[in-house]
This record gives C-alpha cells, sequence and structure tokens, in this order.
C-alpha cells in the first residue's frame, strides 16, 4: 500500500499530466512566463542593486560581501518555493475546483494518485525551470561586473532545489485539498509563506536567537538558501543541502499519504 503511494511518481499517466500542463503554459506563454520571471528579476534589481548600494558593512560568516552576493542564492532557493507552492495551490485549486479538469482526466486511465503527482511534478519543474532562468539571469550580471560567484556549482544546485520544489508543491497541494473556497487563501500564506521566508536566511541573516535558530533547523528552505548561498559563494559544499534533502523527502514521506486520502475525501466522498 505504502509502495503504491509513491511509486505512480514514475508512472507514465503522471508525466501526462505534467505535459497537459505544458502544452496550456505554452499556449499562453506570454502571460503565464513573464510575470515569475520578471519578479525575482525586480527583487534582485530593487533590493541587491538599489538597496544594496546603501548598505555598507554587510557581514556573513564574519567576513564582508556586498549585499547583491548574499542575496542572488537566496532568491534561488526562494524561487524554487514559492512558485512550486503557490503552483500547486492556486494553479492546482482551479484546476480541481472550478475548471473540472481534474473530472476529466480522471475519467482516462488516469487514477487520482497520477492527478496528484501530475501536478506536483508539474509545479516542482516549472519552479526548477524558473530557477534556472534566473541563474542565466544571474550569469549575466555576472558578465556585467555586477556579481561574481562560483558558476560551476550552479548546476550542482538545480537537483537539490528540484527535490524542495517537489516537496514544497505537496504542501500547496495539502492545502488545495483543505481550503473550502478561494476566499480562504489568505490563510497559507499567513500561515505558511510568511513563516517559512522569514525564518530562512533569504533575505537577511537570521539574527542571534536560539530559539530562532532552533525553528530554522527543521526549516528545508534556511538548509536550500544557506547551502546554495555556500557554494555560490565559497564554492564549498556544506551540511546544508543534505539537511534540506532530508527534510524534503520526510516532508514527501509525511504528506503524499495525507494529501491522497484528504483529495479522495473530496473528490469522491471516501477515505
Amino acid at each position: 500500500m505504502s509502495r503504491s503511494l509513491y511509486t505512480p511518481a514514475f508512472h507514465w499517466q503522471s508525466w501526462a499530466i505534467t505535459a497537459r500542463h505544458l502544452r496550456v503554459l505554452l499556449l499562453n506563454w506570454h502571460t503565464a512566463l513573464v510575470p515569475p520571471i520578471a519578479e525575482p528579476v525586480v527583487l534582485l534589481l530593487a533590493f541587491g542593486v538599489g538597496l544594496g548600494s546603501q548598505m555598507e558593512g554587510f557581514t556573513w560568516n564574519g567576513e564582508r560581501i556586498p549585499y547583491l552576493a548574499y542575496l542572488a542564492p537566496g532568491i534561488l532557493a526562494y524561487t524554487s518555493f514559492m512558485m512550486a507552492f503557490f503552483q500547486s495551490l492556486f494553479s492546482a485549486f482551479m484546476r480541481m475546483h472550478y475548471q473540472r479538469t481534474w473530472e476529466g482526466q480522471l475519467t482516462t486511465q488516469v487514477r487520482l494518485e497520477h492527478v496528484i503527482w501530475g501536478e506536483a511534478l508539474w509545479a516542482a519543474s516549472l519552479a526548477t525551470f524558473y530557477v534556472v532562468v534566473m541563474c542565466l539571469v544571474l550569469i549575466g550580471f555576472g558578465l556585467g561586473g555586477m556579481i561574481a560567484l562560483h558558476w560551476t556549482w550552479m548546476l550542482a544546485a538545480v537537483p537539490v532545489l528540484f527535490l524542495g520544489s517537489l516537496a514544497f508543491a505537496f504542501v500547496g497541494l495539502l492545502f488545495t485539498a483543505t481550503l473550502p473556497s478561494m476566499d480562504h487563501m489568505g490563510l497559507p500564506f499567513f500561515l505558511v509563506i510568511l513563516p517559512i521566508g522569514f525564518a530562512s536566511g533569504t533575505y537577511f541573516p537570521l539574527p542571534d536567537l536560539v530559539w530562532l535558530h532552533v525553528v530554522a533547523e527543521a526549516n528545508p528552505l534556511y538548509h536550500l538558501a544557506e547551502g546554495v548561498r555556500r557554494l555560490l559563494l565559497d564554492g564549498t559544499p556544506t551540511w546544508h543541502l543534505p539537511k534540506a534533502m532530508l527534510l524534503s523527502l520526510g516532508i514527501l514521506l509525511v504528506l503524499v499519504p495525507i494529501v491522497r486520502r484528504k483529495l479522495r475525501r473530496r473528490m469522491f466522498g471516501e477515505d
């Protein structure tokens, strides 16, 4: 039974769901791709370049670095989190509740497990695509002399960010399975987005508070941000990325059966 919860991730039906979402995206690429890609670029320019130029003596791990160099790896981690979460929350909810896309898919050879994994894999794949685009943008910043990073380590960070995105996608699907309507979508923003984001060290180093660092140790986004930052700034692999992978796998192990049970109850009225 437990194996049947996870093996659908490798079935052709799940990837057919993902391919369907890709075709829809390509039909509306100008409205679907530009805003999510433009947002992190604006953040880099506004905070990294604009605010960073006003920040003197910014230190990380006891050494002075440009704020843009600190922010850029964090933005990669944060992009993987935000895009996967919102894609599996808002977009998946629309397809399930309003567009009735799931009902049509379930009349074919697709089972609910395939729909769930297809949504999660799509959210993670799209988030990873945005991360790759952001890497290209950062390379452009580097060619312009605005930032210096260990560029060869970027490829090593992408698979870890994909796994993190997959875990974040199931967090979004948990709310998709639970929230009664779009009017309640603000709830996960305050319960999940803000706490995880502020305790991740994405935009600024965490204050020297014991309780906050204890919380951060259980936050996969914190380990993603710090691990990617160490790779790109120091060229040094640390235990942050393995911790992020373990936490992401833990989230998947816990949430996959919960999401499946809740969605079966919601779609079919059964456990």
